[in-house]
């Protein structure tokens, strides 16, 4: 069965807010369906949406602010004493590896997503695609037990 995408979690997976995701959606930008009410997206239409131009630009420029407003000690509402601020790339070679990426990336985005609030307040995700450098990219923020976690995980 395929993998079905909210636009809370193409929110979380750009780092846009829901409300940026759903004006996409309204003018055109982001392809969907409703089911029961609510919209769904494939792994085509995130990859449509991810690809195209000006999107694939905001997602970079944003993580690029991220990056650069941790190391201003902007990114204080994340508790804890030491906060650490890493990018993993993870790459691949063939269609089968881009495939066991995705399927992690979804477990992992699944994971934070199911998380309490109070949780959530010690971590921060965002993700991106590089189908030209055949890598996938996370930037990620929190305490050191939440980014060694991370790490192994992805390293399974």
């Amino acid at each position: 069965m395929e993998k079905l995408y909210t636009v809370e979690e193409i929110a979380e997976m750009t780092s846009l807010t829901t409300r940026t995701i759903r004006n996409y959606l309204k003018d055109g930008i982001l392809k969907g369906r409703k089911i029961g009410g609510q919209w769904r997206f494939t792994e085509e239409d995130v990859k449509n949406f991810m690809d195209s131009g000006n999107i694939a630009i905001e997602v970079i420029d944003f993580n690029k602010q991220s990056i650069t407003d941790f190391l201003d000690g902007v990114y204080t509402d994340i508790a804890g004493k030491i906060q650490i601020c890493s990018i993993i790339d993870v790459y691949y070679e063939s269609h089968e590896e881009y495939e066991v990426m995705m399927e992690k990336r979804d477990t992992f985005m699944e994971d934070i997503s199911s998380r309490s609030e109070k949780e959530k307040q010690f971590m921060k995700v965002t993700w991106n695609m590089n189908q030209e450098e055949c890598k996938g990219r996370y930037i990620l923020f929190g305490s050191p037990e939440f980014i060694v976690n991370s790490i192994n995980f992805l390293q399974e």
